[in-house]
């Protein structure tokens, strides 16, 4: 697939962010605990390390990753530019954060909330290069609800896969299951407004709804996944059953990849 590094680039960025901001907010580990920075760097390592791989994809996919450092002198035009420089500030950001949680100095809980919101502009400046590219399926509001809602759900079922916290596995139930949701309302308006298009700007050679058509299962497949991930995520994490939470992250997780692979077929 010629599109891979980006399915890598964008999915594990908006993991590595959703992983950043609940490390940011405390709500990995039981609150309570000695010394929740244990709990915490790890975590937050994961995250840098995420990032720094899908970085890595997106470098790669250029060509010359060298080019990286050309895109930044149209920040005031290019979102490209844009995404580039608030991906360098949110790993530097999550880097000085991991130092500070390393060598037990203050100020690393800050720094993990500020990466984690300069991750979030960094998502949207990311959703914003596919919303204004000549492909009429990513020419739609549901661009940015499949990468804010990636950022919540990988977040979520990463980091509650080991948590401990009562409060903080119900309140990634809720987000999850308000994300797939979303998303699923979000899907006949999508495929509506995206039908009745002009679909003479779509750049050649690419025919979206004519590929959406030929992945229509992969597409139902993919929801019956991320439905199916939600459901024993929730389970699991209502019932405190780690085998069923366990479980539904997995699903979550390739429900996403699928998603992502469909998203990138049809552009």
């Amino acid at each position: 697939m010629h599109e891979l590094p980006l399915l890598i680039f964008t999915l594990f960025v908006q993991g590595s962010v959703g992983i950043t901001l609940w490390t940011g907010l405390g709500r990995i580990n039981a609150m309570g605990t000695p010394d929740p920075r244990r709990h915490l760097l790890p975590a937050a390592a994961g995250a840098f390390i995420l990032a720094s791989l899908g970085l890595l994809a997106s470098a790669l996919h250029m060509g010359y990753p060298l080019n990286a450092f050309n895109a930044l002198r149209h920040v005031a035009s290019s979102w490209l530019s844009r995404e580039i420089v608030f991906a360098s500030l949110y790993l530097a950001a999550l880097g000085l954060a991991i130092l500070l949680l390393f060598a037990k100095k203050p100020g690393w809980k800050a720094l993990l909330v500020l990466a984690g919101a300069i991750g979030l502009v960094d998502v949207f400046c990311m959703a914003q290069i596919y919303m204004h590219a000549s492909v009429v399926t990513w020419q739609h509001a549901n661009t940015l609800v499949l990468f804010f809602g990636s950022v919540g759900i990988i977040g979520s079922a990463c980091v509650m896969a080991g948590s401990q916290s009562r409060n903080g596995v119900r309140l990634a139930v809720a987000l999850v299951s308000l994300l797939v949701l979303l998303r699923l309302v979000m899907q006949p308006v999508w495929m509506a407004d995206i039908a009745a298009a002009d679909t003479s700007v779509v750049t050649f050679p690419h025919q979206p709804l004519q590929m959406l058509a030929q992945l229509r299962d992969i597409y139902l497949l993919s929801w019956c996944v991320s439905v199916a991930g939600m459901v024993c995520f929730a389970a699991g994490g209502l019932k405190r059953a780690r085998g069923l939470l366990l479980s539904g992250s997995v699903l979550l997780i390739i429900g996403e990849l699928m998603l992502r692979f469909v998203f990138f077929s049809i552009g």
